[in-house]
């Protein structure tokens, strides 16, 4: 029992408005109320709570009581007060275990309904009897308490992080609130019924209510794919621009200082010819991408497989062995497809670090007449669907098929017998001279 003064538990009752003030009433109050929750907790009868049996239990007189609380109701308001912000606190813990938005609100769900069912006596005082019972507990208190302003701002992370579409988040939290609630009510009022597992009846629910507002698989590849080929629009962008410029500085070269005999002008023509014709056919694949407005355009230089030696040295200093094999006879390629080759190859490579660690990895370029073959086999986890929705920039496998399709070539993604995963991409090719 805790220790107070005698004076503290034989006191007389108070007269209207009258309370114990200080530290001393503080710890009596608390003394009181835990005593009040021991006995609810133990008969699951509100009923049960009056002044005399929490006295009893407390071990102090009801005159103590009724120096702290006007009466049975306020004691009892009292003590769902109390739970009510250990209620907070339990979904606050709940939501931490998680750095996603979406799931931390799907934990924050589960633990309100266990802990409304932990507690159904006092949940049914704060939301499930008449208000004239419990004048204190008004709809602007509950609403500006801590469980709801705290959901209202769980909302508000979701829409920064662009997981839900834009939406008024009170009203959403309002919205998610009002079902976990009603839930919760059914389950304390029906306990006889043959309910399915209560977490997973909190996911159900949750996940129809979200359905509106998360968007959906279908959309999320459009986007995705819609930010893949505005990329690949830039840098196409940048790779005709670099041929055109090569036109004009040869053309400009050949008119200051004509070549000396015909041999020699043709060649400096059919440089012109090659370079414009490649441009030209970056061209036609720049039209149908859109190019995002208002965005500079990178000075640096786009890599290629000239690269790759570079691109290797890079991720083996973070930590992937990769070995690099080059089949055939290497020769200059177009510019856009050279770029699409490393950056398939540089997506690839990215994925094993991210989704099968520091794994053996092997990448093997070849070089064949009318096709160039592109393979990154690694010995990792042959886990298709951990690797199907990779994030970055690239936006992972969608990337690698926006780049392949826009060649006309063919991409091949999954696990390798014994253990592993494999990309293989063919990109067409002209014939060599």
């Amino acid at each position: 029992m805790i220790e107070l003064p005698a004076g503290a538990l034989a006191a007389g009752a108070a007269s209207p408005g009258r309370r114990a003030d200080g530290s001393q009433g503080a710890r009596l109050r608390k003394h009181i109320l835990d005593a009040a929750a021991r006995l609810l907790e133990e008969t699951r009868d509100l009923d049960a709570i009056s002044v005399r049996a929490v006295a009893g239990e407390a071990g102090v007189s009801p005159a103590a009581i009724y120096r702290l609380f006007t009466g049975r109701s306020e004691l009892i308001f009292g003590l769902c007060e109390l739970r009510f912000r250990e209620l907070d606190v339990v979904c606050e813990e709940a939501a931490a275990a998680s750095p996603d938005p979406l799931e931390s609100l799907r934990l924050r769900g589960r633990a309100y309904v266990r802990f409304g069912l932990a507690h159904p006596e006092e949940y049914r005082v704060w939301f499930m009897t008449k208000p004239d019972l419990t004048p204190q507990w008004t709809a602007e208190r509950i609403m500006n308490g801590p469980v709801v302003t705290h959901l209202v701002e769980a909302v508000r992370v979701c829409l920064e992080a662009g997981v839900i579409r834009p939406a008024d988040p009170t009203m959403v939290a309002f919205g998610l609130w009002s079902a976990v609630h009603g839930l919760t009510s059914l389950l304390i009022t029906k306990p006889a019924f043959p309910w399915p597992d209560v977490d997973e009846l909190v996911d159900h629910i949750l996940s129809m209510l979200v359905v509106g507002l998360v968007p959906g698989r279908e959309e999320l590849t459009r986007r995705a794919v819609a930010a893949e080929r505005a990329s690949i629009a830039r840098e196409l962008h940048d790779v005709i621009a670099h041929n055109v410029s090569v036109m004009v500085v040869q053309a400009g070269a050949n008119r200051v200082s004509p070549p000396a005999g015909p041999a020699a002008a043709m060649d400096a023509f059919a440089s012109i010819e090659a370079t414009g014709r490649q441009a030209l056919s970056e061209t036609r694949r720049l039209l149908g991408l859109m190019r995002r407005e208002g965005e500079r355009q990178s000075p640096a230089p786009q890599p290629g497989l000239e690269h790759l030696t570079a691109l290797a040295a890079q991720v083996r200093k973070a930590g992937l062995p990769v070995t690099v094999l080059v089949r055939g006879d290497p020769r200059p390629l177009p510019g856009g497809l050279n770029l699409s080759a490393y950056r398939i190859i540089q997506e690839a490579l990215t994925n094993v670090l991210k989704h099968a660690g520091p794994v053996p990895t092997e990448v093997v370029v070849r070089y064949r007449d009318r096709e160039l073959e592109i393979e990154v086999t690694d010995r990792g986890p042959a886990t298709f669907t951990a690797r199907e929705g990779l994030a970055g920039s690239g936006h992972g496998l969608i990337g690698m098929r926006e780049r392949v399709a826009l060649y006309g070539g063919q991409l091949d993604v999954g696990p390798v017998p014994g253990g592993g995963f494999v990309v293989r991409a063919s990109l067409p090719l002209e014939p060599p001279p």
